[in-house]
C-alpha cells in the first residue's frame, strides 16, 4: 500500500489542497468527491490506486482546506470544470483519468463531455448523467420527491440549521446510519465534522447547489423540462459506472438510456449499497476502479511487433 501525502496546488486564483499517492507513477488519476465530503471520501481507494497510478484527490473549491471564494457565481459549472483542467495542467498531464462521486461526478461528466481529448477514461460512482437527471427532475414524480433537499439547500441561511450542535443535522442526514453499522469509525465522524465546521465551508459547499440551474420541478413547472439538447451531452470517452442500487437520493432510472448517451459504457450494479459507495463497499470500489483503469491502459498501449 502506498502512503497518502498532502500538498497544495495553485490553480488560477485558487489554492487547492489535495491528497495523493503514487506521485512517482506516470499516469494521473484525478478523484473528485461529492457533497458533503472532501478528499477523505477516497481514503480507502487512494493507497490501492496509487500502487500503479498517480492518484490525486483534491478538496474541491470551497471544501475543507481548499480556498473558499465568496459568492454563488464562484461555483458555476464552468469554474468547476476549470479547476479540474487546471489541476491536470498543474501536474503537467495532457491526458488523465477521472474517478468521481456525486457532485464530483457531475463535474466529471461535464469535463468528459467538454474535453474528451483530455480524459482517457471516466469512472462514475452514483452520479447521474446531467441530461438524464434533468429529465427526471422535471418529469419523474419519484426523483422529484427524492430531490427536495436540493431546493432546501438553495435556501439562504439553511447552513445555520445544518451546523448547529457540531453539524448534528448534516451528520444525521448523511452518515449516522453508517456509523451505527460500523462502516464508519469515530475518527471518520470527527474528520467530517471538522471539515464541515471550518469557517465558510458549508456556505461554499451549498453554493454548488445554488449556482446550478437544476432543481426539482414544482407543481407549476412539472413536465416543462430544462430544454437541454441530448446531442450536446454525449460522452465519447470509455466510461465505467458503479451504482449502489439502494441509493435513496438517486433513483435507478438514472441508468435508463445511459447507453444511448455514452458510446463506450460499462455498468456495475451493487445491490444493497446506498449512495455512499466508497464507505459501504470500499474494497469493491477499489477493485473495480483499478481493473477498469488497467484494462484501458492495456487497450491504449501500442502493440509490440
Amino acid at each position: 500500500m502506498t502512503e497518502i501525502v498532502h500538498n497544495t496546488a495553485k490553480v488560477g486564483d485558487l489554492t487547492l489542497h489535495y491528497a495523493e499517492t503514487g506521485a512517482k507513477n506516470e499516469t494521473l488519476v484525478l478523484m473528485l468527491h461529492g457533497f458533503p465530503e472532501f478528499w477523505y471520501c477516497w481514503k480507502d481507494q487512494l493507497p490501492v490506486i496509487g500502487e500503479s497510478y498517480h492518484a490525486v484527490a483534491p478538496d474541491m473549491r470551497g471544501y475543507n482546506l481548499s480556498d473558499k471564494p465568496e459568492g454563488v457565481k464562484a461555483y458555476t459549472i464552468g469554474k468547476l470544470i476549470g479547476d479540474v483542467i487546471g489541476l491536470a495542467d498543474h501536474f503537467g498531464q495532457e491526458q488523465f483519468y477521472l474517478v468521481a462521486h456525486d457532485w464530483g461526478a457531475a463535474i466529471a461528466w461535464a469535463v468528459a463531455i467538454g474535453y474528451p481529448d483530455r480524459v482517457k477514461g471516466l469512472v462514475i460512482l452514483n452520479g447521474p448523467h446531467p441530461y438524464i437527471f434533468s429529465e427526471l427532475l422535471a418529469k419523474n414524480e419519484t426523483q422529484i420527491a427524492h430531490s427536495q433537499y436540493i431546493a432546501k439547500f438553495q435556501e439562504i441561511g439553511v447552513e445555520e440549521e445544518m451546523l448547529k450542535n457540531d453539524a448534528a443535522w448534516l451528520w444525521n442526514w448523511t452518515f449516522r446510519r453508517l456509523r451505527k453499522s460500523g462502516q464508519m469509525s469515530m475518527a471518520d465522524e470527527a474528520a467530517y465534522r471538522e471539515a464541515w465546521c471550518r469557517p465558510g465551508a458549508l456556505t461554499a459547499m451549498l453554493n454548488y447547489y445554488r449556482a446550478s440551474p437544476l432543481q426539482p420541478a414544482t407543481e407549476e413547472t412539472k413536465g416543462q423540462g430544462f430544454g437541454l439538447d441530448p446531442e450536446k451531452f454525449r460522452v465519447r470517452v470509455p466510461t465505467l459506472v458503479i451504482w449502489g442500487e439502494a441509493d435513496h437520493a438517486l433513483i435507478a432510472e438514472n441508468l435508463v438510456g445511459l447507453d444511448a448517451l455514452v458510446e463506450d459504457l460499462t455498468i456495475i450494479r451493487l445491490p444493497g449499497v446506498s449512495h455512499w459507495v466508497t464507505h459501504e463497499a470500499p474494497e469493491t470500489a477499489s477493485t473495480e476502479i483499478t481493473l477498469f483503469l488497467n484494462a484501458l491502459d492495456r487497450r491504449n498501449r501500442p502493440e509490440k511487433h
